[in-house]
């Protein structure tokens, strides 16, 4: 497997987004980013993980994206994936260096899951097959991520459940009003992204 698929652009063009990001992401980083790539593209020839028209963005829209939540999570504190899916952006911010907890109740993509975090080395990354509300996570895991799940209302409903007081979610929306209560938010970098909206922290 090449450590850069084609939908990839060029080493040096992800370097200069990073750069634009001010991310911090090293070369090694990278090109486990392109093996986590070639494994998603490969497996969705066979099992419905991303669509046709995401492939020709998914540096942009999806890694680029994923990086970006590190901004408003704490690097020394585990972080739980909820509903991750395809694995953003829990997998890119494990191969960052965050604690991860990946959850993902449907089975397919669960063994999807496990088979990119084991492929990858990723020893800082567990998947459980579980919904947020079956979740019973060990004292002191307070930080959430999503992207499109549910209503940032309804999951924390759900984390305020199984995670108490003082939990944070960081969630993707593309705009945000100023009657919401919310923590902190960071506008996502377009470009390099190819779409705009929000990083938005929440607490319970």
């Amino acid at each position: 497997m090449k450590p850069y698929p084609l939908s990839f652009p060029p080493l040096n063009a992800m370097i200069e987004d990073i750069d634009e990001l001010g991310a911090g992401v090293d070369e090694s980083q990278l090109e486990l980013f392109g093996k986590f790539a070639g494994i998603l593209l490969d497996r969705s020839t066979r099992t419905n993980l991303i669509g046709p028209r995401e492939r020709g963005r998914l540096w942009r829209r999806h890694f680029l994206e994923s990086i970006q939540y590190g901004f408003l999570l704490d690097k020394g504190k585990t972080v739980v994936d909820i509903g991750s899916g395809n694995g953003f952006p829990g997998v890119v911010l494990a191969i960052m260096g965050f604690r991860m907890i990946l959850l993902e109740p449907r089975r397919k993509r669960h063994l999807f899951l496990d088979c990119v975090v084991s492929e990858l080395g990723l020893e800082n990354c567990t998947t459980i097959p579980l919904r947020i509300e079956d979740f019973n996570p060990e004292d002191g895991v307070k930080q959430f991520v999503a992207r499109a799940v549910a209503p940032p209302a309804l999951l924390l409903a759900k984390i305020g459940m199984v995670a108490g007081r003082g939990s944070k979610l960081v969630y993707r929306q593309s705009e945000i009003s100023e009657n919401e209560e919310f923590e902190s938010y960071m506008e996502l970098n377009c470009p390099p992204l190819d779409r705009g909206g929000f990083l938005v922290q929440y607490r319970v």
